[in-house]
């Protein structure tokens, strides 16, 4: 009887654990995938599925192929492109990208970039999604693009997103500026004519922090608390 009650728990617990959803998103034909939410993509190599969650993502990617120029054949790049979108559902999304087959179609492409993609779902329903072009020709492989998209997330384009700039804060007395964090930052004294540093900053470098970081921070705002300094 005891057994049955147990497995009986173990059956309804796992029906009531929150299942993860993975969505599916196939990228176009002639695909150079090169940051994938703030970092390098590289190591995905020609792959064309993304098994991606819930959420907001960020891609930026180019496209090689080869088109006709005259009665020549020439191999097109276009700049990289940023495109940010939200999925949900657990299905399957599709970027749609127009086909390059002439320098004409090439020559529509770079008038208006972002009118020639879009985002489908399953259903073959629209997805919405931001777009910007980042200033660079040429493929870029073991570039700077990391850095340069990381700069990009500190802009106002609604294609940024802050969230994956991977940015050191520094104060100074005219306020907050931002510079691009190559690698963990060390800590470094705030100048005495700082700001007051905001809760989400606070929150932003505990959670840099690696564990041995955060007990020693912890343990100091408790002998803080007990000096009243």
């Amino acid at each position: 009887m005891f057994v049955r009650r147990l497995l009986g728990a173990l059956l309804i617990s796992t029906l009531a654990m929150p299942v993860i959803a993975d969505n599916t998103l196939v990228l176009p034909e002639k695909t150079k995938l090169l940051v994938l939410d703030g970092k390098d993509a590289d190591h995905l190599g020609s792959k064309k599925d993304l098994s991606l969650g819930n959420g907001r993502h960020q891609l930026v990617f180019q496209l090689k192929t080869l088109v006709r120029d005259g009665g020549d054949t020439k191999m097109f790049t276009t700049s990289p492109y940023i495109m940010t979108f939200e999925l949900s559902g657990d299905q399957t999304y599709t970027i749609n990208a127009p086909r390059l087959k002439t320098t004409r179609d090439t020559d529509k492409l770079s008038q208006s970039p972002k009118a020639q993609f879009s985002i489908t779902n399953a259903k073959g329903q629209t997805v919405p999604f931001e777009f910007s072009v980042l200033n660079k020709s040429g493929l870029l492989i073991g570039g700077d693009t990391v850095e340069d998209i990381q700069k990009f997330n500190l802009s106002d384009s609604p294609a940024a997103v802050r969230a994956m700039a991977g940015t050191v804060y520094i104060a100074n007395p005219q306020g907050v500026s931002y510079q691009v964090a190559q690698s963990r930052p060390s800590v470094m004294p705030a100048p005495a004519t700082a700001q007051p540093m905001s809760e989400s900053m606070l929150q932003y470098w505990y959670n840099q922090a690696d564990e041995t970081t955060r007990e020693r921070f912890l343990q100091w705002i408790s002998d803080s608390k007990k000096t009243g300094k």
